[in-house]
Formats: structure tokens, C-alpha cells, sequence
């Protein structure tokens, strides 16, 4: 599971993109903290924290303790806007959660046994490399390791398969059909209705990423 991470916070007192350039430059990431409990707050991080804090075993799923002039809040980083070129990053929501309450979240998906796939020429196909679910930000699992072992052409794995790798009172949070891994026929030996559908998803997928 998920630990929390520490992160200081500075308030920002200054508004508009010359403030924000003048954090940049001081190796800070401007950012805004909301949600539970807290009223909107302009506030900056250090970088190379922030950085660390997003690349850690939960990656950008880590559950931050931040603190604000004394005050800690338990936030998830929501929203990391980046450089289109240096990929730096520029800008970041914190939502602050409820330790109690279910989060909408997506967890990264870890294919173990490809090894033991069946060798009847089929190709592994990952379609999902991150699952929707629902969960209490403090159970929230760092990724879900998924088997492929035994997998030979025409048979999927699904959000419904992966269920019960979640921990207790966790919920799948997308439709539970959705194909997350498929062994597709090799070229030229016809695709199965899984690849179909799961190419389908992709291209829908790719629409979604370029309407943002």
C-alpha cells in the first residue's frame, strides 16, 4: 500500500504568470490546494520534492502529508501541467482527501508470468496499463500485478478479472468488460472479437487524450 510522502508548501501571496515565472525560476512549481477541508489555497513546492514525491513506488498515485505553515494535509497530486519540451513541470493541483472516504484513482497494471505464455504464436497485447478503481486514499495499492501466465490466442483479461486484487471495499471504477490484455492471432491470421474491441478502445482513448 501507499505511504505518505511529506512535502512542504510555501502560501503565495502574488498572482499572475510573473508571479509564476519568478517560482519557476527559484526552482519552485506553483500549485493550488483544495478539496476536503481546506478552502482554495495559491501555494508553491520545491521541484526536485515534488519530483521525488511523483516518483516513488506509488508514483503519480502518492499520497502526500503537506505541510503549510504547520498545518498538515493529507493530498493527492491531481492535474501536473509540464513543459510540451523540457517536460518540466509547471504547475499542480493538490486535492485534499478524506483518509476515510473513497477516491477515484487509477493504479498501474504490472504483468507478471509473460513468460508462460502459451507459445502457439500469439502476440501479448496490453491494452490498459492503468485500472480506474474506487478506494480509502491510505489502501490505496502502489500498482496491481496481473498474470498472464498460461494466456495463449483469443484470451483477455478484463476489469472484472482484476477485481480481487483490490483490497477490501475497493471497486472497479469503469465498466468491468473493458479489456485490459489480450493474445491477439499473428499477422495475417485473423484478429479475435477481443482485438477488435480493444482497438477500438485504443483509438477511442487516443481521440480522449487529443480533445485535452
Amino acid at each position: 500500500m501507499s505511504k505518505q510522502v511529506k512535502l512542504s508548501a510555501l502560501p503565495r501571496t502574488g498572482a499572475g504568470k510573473g508571479e509564476a515565472n519568478r517560482l519557476r525560476r527559484e526552482g519552485r512549481v506553483p500549485a493550488i490546494l483544495y478539496g476536503h477541508g481546506v478552502e482554495p489555497t495559491p501555494v508553491s513546492v520545491d521541484d526536485r520534492e515534488l519530483f521525488h514525491a511523483l516518483h516513488g513506488p506509488a508514483g503519480r498515485n502518492a499520497l502526500i502529508a503537506l505541510d503549510v505553515d504547520g498545518t498538515t494535509t493529507l493530498v493527492v497530486a491531481r492535474d501536473v501541467q509540464r513543459h510540451p519540451v523540457k517536460r518540466h513541470m509547471l504547475h499542480v493541483d493538490l486535492l485534499a482527501v478524506d483518509q476515510d472516504q473513497q477516491i477515484d484513482i487509477e493504479v498501474a497494471v504490472h504483468l507478471v508470468g509473460v513468460d508462460d505464455l502459451q507459445r502457439d504464436g500469439g502476440y501479448l497485447n496490453h491494452v490498459r496499463h492503468y485500472v480506474p478503481i474506487r478506494v480509502r486514499p491510505l489502501d490505496t495499492p502502489d500498482f496491481l500485478e496481473v498474470s498472464v501466465a498460461g494466456m495463449g490466442i483469443g484470451d483477455v483479461k478484463r476489469l472484472g478479472d482484476v477485481a480481487s486484487l483490490l483490497p477490501a471495499g475497493a471497486e472497479i471504477g469503469d465498466d468491468a468488460d473493458r479489456v485490459i490484455v489480450t493474445i491477439n492471432a499473428p499477422a495475417g491470421g485473423g484478429a479475435t472479437e477481443a482485438a477488435e474491441e480493444e482497438t477500438a478502445e485504443e483509438a477511442a482513448a487516443t481521440d480522449g487524450d487529443a480533445a485535452e
